[in-house]
Parts: structure tokens; C-alpha cells; sequence
């Protein structure tokens, strides 16, 4: 196996350079504070959404401008409970590349790892490169979400500050700062990181205590502007979140 370089395009079987990481109690209420989510909820033990942040400082390497890939959607699988302050190892592999007439999609699967190669957490980050020679389809129906037996977990009014913050470990991707760079690729104002969202998800399920071994997964259907107002929408084990427009911005789901 192959490891991946700076800049190259990835293909299956690529390998990343490894991630040394410690998710501290300060930067894990840093993140939560950012999101409108208690610390308390998750104690002594590590949110699966910071570490889901730590996927993608994993492969930052490989980015050639912070705009190269759109988050498309992330899986994380907790194995055992991690502890605030415990040293981890994130190794990644491109698991697949799919080719779409839209663009190419790219699976990246992890190992969040003890020093001694034990497996605590994995995951798999999804990013998707459109096709600029690709044609855009006519715009389809764009319907209001159906609350249809969903109950509201939370609600958040993000504001610029909150969204700057929950992204601090990103400053090179403008994209959550700065809205000359939102407008330059057609947004009208800065967004929210796709995993603001999936830090509301695993909200939901500590809301009503955390199993020992569960997983979540997500898909990013809709920019979450720095400005807009959200709702946390839960039924059974399936997750939303929906804006005051009463459109989907995210979708997801936990299974223990």
C-alpha cells in the first residue's frame, strides 16, 4: 500500500499519513460550547463528533486549496469509550472511489487507535469533488420537511461567532469565516462545518445516555448558514436537521 502525498489525486488503497491526537476536556468543551451542547453530557468520555473532526485534520495534508472537496457525509463507529485526555493514532485508507456523472466521490475509512494499536473508534469520511465539466441538472422539487411523528431535541440560533469558533482548528478554511470567499463559490454567507451538524446528532443520543458501543451515521444534503436558525429533529433512531424554512440540511442515524 501506497501512502498518499500532498496534492496527488487518491485512489483505493492509498494509505494516510498517521494523526496523533488527545481530545482534552478544554477542546472538547470548546467545540461543544460552539454547538449549544452541554459538556455534561458526555462526562469523562470523548463526543464521537470531535473525533470525526480529528478525520478530517487527518487528511488536510492532502488538500491542495481548503475548497478541494465538499463533506458529503461521515460515519463514526465508537468500539469502547475513549476518555478525555487519552492519546489516540488516526490511520485512514481511501476505501473506494466512486465516479458519478456528477463528480467522484471518495471514502475514507479510520482507525482511531490506542498507542499499543488497540481499536477504540471507526470511521469513514466521505468528500466529494464535483465535475466541473459536468452538466446541472434542472432543480428538483424542493419540499418541506414532513415532522410527521419527529420530536425536537434542541434548537440553535448560530450566530458568525459561534460557527467561527466550532471551526478554530480550521482557520485556512475561509469558507466558515469569511464571506467574500462563501460568495466567490456561490454561497451567500458563510457555513457551518458539516460536522456542527453530526455534533447535534450525537447530542441526541447522549441525551438519553450513551451506550457503551453505538455508532452514527450522517449525509450533508444542505449548506447550514452562519446566520440561520436549526432544529434538532429526532424518531426512533433516525436524526434531522431542519432549518426555519422547514427544509433538511442533514439526515442521519444511530444503531447500537
Amino acid at each position: 500500500m501506497r501512502t498518499a502525498k500532498a496534492g496527488e489525486l487518491l485512489e483505493e488503497g492509498m494509505v494516510l499519513e498517521p494523526w496523533n491526537t488527545v481530545v482534552s476536556a478544554e477542546r472538547q468543551r470548546r467545540y461543544l460550547d460552539a454547538a449549544e451542547v452541554p459538556a455534561s453530557l458526555f462526562g469523562d468520555t470523548v463526543d464521537l463528533s470531535i473525533l470525526a473532526n480529528d478525520t478530517i485534520l487527518a487528511m488536510r495534508y492532502l488538500k491542495k486549496t481548503p475548497m478541494d472537496g465538499l463533506h458529503a457525509g461521515q460515519r463514526m463507529e465508537q468500539l469502547a469509550p475513549v476518555r478525555l485526555g487519552e492519546p489516540l493514532v488516526v490511520r485512514g485508507r481511501v476505501r473506494e472511489v466512486r465516479r458519478s456523472p456528477k463528480g467522484r466521490f471518495t471514502h475514507t475509512s479510520f482507525s482511531i487507535e490506542s498507542p499499543l494499536g488497540t481499536q477504540k473508534v471507526l470511521g469513514e469520511l466521505i468528500y466529494f469533488n464535483p465535475d466541473p465539466q459536468a452538466r446541472v441538472a434542472p432543480a428538483s422539487v424542493d419540499v418541506a420537511f414532513d415532522r410527521t411523528g419527529w420530536t425536537s431535541v434542541a434548537r440553535v440560533a448560530l450566530t458568525p461567532q459561534k460557527v467561527a469558533e466550532y471551526s478554530h482548528e480550521f482557520p485556512t478554511y475561509k469558507v466558515h469565516f469569511d464571506p467574500e470567499i462563501a460568495a466567490s463559490v456561490g454561497l451567500r454567507a458563510p457555513v457551518a462545518q458539516g460536522l456542527m451538524s453530526f455534533t447535534w446528532m450525537t447530542m441526541a443520543v447522549a441525551k438519553e445516555g450513551l451506550p457503551q458501543r453505538y455508532s452514527v451515521v450522517a449525509s450533508f444534503r444542505r449548506p447550514v448558514f452562519w446566520d440561520e436558525t436549526v432544529e434538532v429533529l429526532r424518531r426512533g433512531r433516525e436524526m434531522a436537521i431542519v432549518g426555519a424554512d422547514a427544509r433538511q440540511r442533514s439526515s442521519g442515524r444511530f444503531d447500537v
